[in-house]
């Protein structure tokens, strides 16, 4: 037996070790089935764990968490991945939503290290606009840590609830809300529609709704602008006609 064929065996049988030390190759992960998203992220988190540098793995392992709606993880990791390798990130499709990435990943670092109430928002803001919304919780909750008295952000999460299909939650939320202001607009107008339609009760939501339509009529709530007004006065018509 020539050295080449000893050489051959003994890269065969030391593999494991070899790759252990070599490790990581990320073209094996296109060989997990696409819906074993887990096996994926499990793969992809060893690979870093030995070669936190690997730029092509980061992305991958990025794009996991994002379909995981681990978001602000994977955005965490495109900024690493970008810091590393600026033009094989621009390469990728994944550069699609890398000023995006960008923009959060650095403003949540940000909140997180001066624990900023308002950079908090601005974080949440921005998720619930994109429909990221429990990312958007997880950010005005840590808001809300900092400063309770925040009405607002308090119905906002109730509405990332509503649309995380916590609507048990969501109308829990409202409840508290409404009992400590109940002339709130926001919170009897969104708590009668969660009753309404999202819980099927619509006795109860009705109420609420017709305390919204009084508050629009006669206290006058302010509103962001004409067309939001307009447009939450044609919607609560429409709910209150509609029983």
């Amino acid at each position: 037996m020539d050295w080449l064929k000893v050489a051959a065996l003994v890269l065969f049988f030391s593999g494991v070790k070899l790759f252990a030390k070599e490790f990581p190759v990320c073209k094996e992960y296109f060989f997990i089935k696409e819906n074993q998203t887990q096996e994926k992220q499990t793969f992809l988190e060893k690979i870093l764990d030995e070669d936190p540098s690997n730029v092509e793995c980061m992305l991958k392992l990025a794009s996991v968490y994002l379909r995981n709606n681990r978001v602000s993880e994977g955005f965490d990791l495109i900024r690493r991945a970008y810091a590393l390798d600026p033009k094989f990130v621009e390469s990728k499709d994944i550069a699609k939503i890398l000023d995006l990435a960008l923009r959060l990943s650095r403003l949540q670092e940000i909140a997180t290290r001066d624990n900023d109430q308002e950079l908090w928002n601005e974080l949440g803001d921005t998720y619930f606009e994109i429909g990221i919304f429990d990312e958007a919780a997880e950010a005005y909750s840590e808001s809300l840590a900092i400063d309770q008295n925040q009405t607002k952000i308090e119905i906002l999460i109730a509405l990332c609830d509503g649309n995380l299909d916590n609507t048990d939650r969501s109308a829990q939320r409202l409840r508290s809300i409404v009992k400590k202001e109940p002339y709130n607009f926001y919170a009897n107008y969104y708590l009668g529609k969660v009753l309404k339609n999202a819980l099927g009760n619509q006795k109860e939501g009705q109420k609420y709704l017709l305390m919204a339509e009084y508050l629009i009529k006669y206290e006058k709530p302010e509103f962001d602008s004409q067309e939001e007004a307009l447009f939450l006065k044609n919607d609560l018509e429409y709910e209150i006609e509609n029983k």
